[in-house]
């Protein structure tokens, strides 16, 4: 015990507190032992960059340890092992809030059109992820610009470029539900007042498919 202490660099105080933590955990002694050197190996690594230790970021330790796996050393934690260690640090306030990434414009969109599909067109889970893959091929390759999202600017002609293309790129039984797709994003877009035109109307049937959903 007094050598995990006494090497453990900047997180000495942490190390009662985590072999507590393993055991509780349900962690025989052998597995804790091992799993101690990992928080040593840690506090010893942010020592020797000058770090205190108090705010710890997860990707140091991704990188302490890639580092020791490079230079062949033993004892170096599979994702067991980090996992175990990051929760133990977070619970105990020491492991830095994972900053989350905003969504972009198109994605919100989709999130939005999906739960619409769901809630209040009860499509199925398989017709909604259809559906939104067409979604997200029509907006990508018509409606950004500049990698901006602009769905008041789109067009008829937008529309039929579009399914110009699908119809030359799938079977005549996949450009009609294209069709239903599209018109069923377009729908949802004015629905929402994303577009000043029910651009739904623009889209040509195929085979006799009814103009709405």
């Amino acid at each position: 015990m007094g050598t995990t202490r006494r090497k453990s660099g900047v997180l000495t105080a942490e190390i009662e507190p985590y072999r507590q933590w393993l055991f509780e955990q349900g962690f025989t002694p052998a597995t804790v032992r091992a799993l101690l050197r990992n928080l040593s190996q840690l506090g010893v690594w942010l020592h020797e960059r000058g770090m205190t230790g108090t705010v710890i970021e997860a990707a140091w330790l991704d990188e302490l340890f890639a580092e020791r796996r490079r230079l062949g050393r033993r004892g170096v934690p599979g994702r067991l092992g980090v996992s175990r260690l990051l929760a133990f640090l977070d619970e105990r306030g020491l492991l830095a809030p994972t900053p989350q990434e905003q969504p972009t414009a198109l994605e919100q969109l989709l999130e939005e059109f999906r739960e619409w599909l769901f809630l209040e067109c009860n499509l199925s889970a398989g017709t909604v992820l259809r559906y939104e893959k067409t979604a997200r091929r029509f907006l990508s390759e018509q409606a950004l610009r500049e990698g901006l999202l602009q769905v008041s600017d789109l067009t008829g002609a937008d529309v039929n470029a579009f399914l110009l293309r699908e119809s030359a790129r799938v079977a005549a039984g996949s450009a009609k539900g294209r069709v239903a797709e599209l018109r069923s994003l377009l729908r949802f877009c004015y629905l929402r007042r994303l577009l000043p035109l029910r651009l739904g109307a623009a889209v040509p049937p195929v085979g006799g498919l009814p103009p709405s959903l």
